[in-house]
């Protein structure tokens, strides 16, 4: 698939994708840690693991809410 950015005045290719980079939209196994960014950069999370679900949650139920009323 050739993705391309172009320049509308001129039709100019000024950027393309290069499809080695895309990423599976469905992957078996996602982990992350923060550590790193605790350590070099002195990062500290505003919200905890439980709230973030919580949050994740509930913006979910109301995007139903929205959709179902299309």
């Amino acid at each position: 698939e050739d993705i391309v950015g172009k320049e509308k005045e001129t039709g100019t290719i000024r950027v393309r994708v290069d499809p080695k980079y895309f990423r599976p939209t469905e992957v078996d196994l996602l982990l992350g840690s923060p550590a790193k960014a605790h350590n070099l950069l002195g990062w500290k999370r505003k919200v905890d693991f439980d709230s973030l679900v919580k949050e994740m949650v509930l913006s979910d139920i109301e995007g139903a809410k929205v959709n179902s009323e299309n």
